[in-house]
């Protein structure tokens, strides 16, 4: 009885991780997209999100298949491009707001 309730438990936590991760990685692309200059939309058009789930933790990546988009983000000399951060500060000016949400999805105290 006591293994059939851990295991339900660990299924549950493990749903509500899977749901936590996706809320998340929505929430960081639109901020990333809100932040990204645009010229002609290519760079925030390209801008996804991808969840990998494993057994004991979930791994979400926000960034864009566009070839530019590093070089948009962290600028080049080379290049006399200024960087324009879209990234970046979408996490870390939100980092407040995002372990909130991972706490309250959670149901971590």
């Amino acid at each position: 009885m006591a293994k059939s309730k851990f295991k339900q438990a660990k299924k549950e936590m493990r749903k509500r991780r899977e749901t936590v991760a996706k809320t998340v990685a929505l929430f960081a692309e639109a901020e990333s997209k809100i932040r990204t200059p645009v010229k002609t939309g290519n760079l925030r058009r390209g801008i996804t999100h991808e969840i990998q789930h494993e057994d004991d933790r979930s791994i979400a990546v926000v960034g864009s298949n566009v070839e530019y988009d590093a070089v948009i983000e962290l600028g080049s000399e080379v290049q006399n491009i200024q960087a324009q951060p879209h990234h970046r500060p979408a996490i870390t000016e939100n980092i407040g707001r995002l372990n909130k949400m991972i706490n309250d999805g959670l149901n971590l105290k």
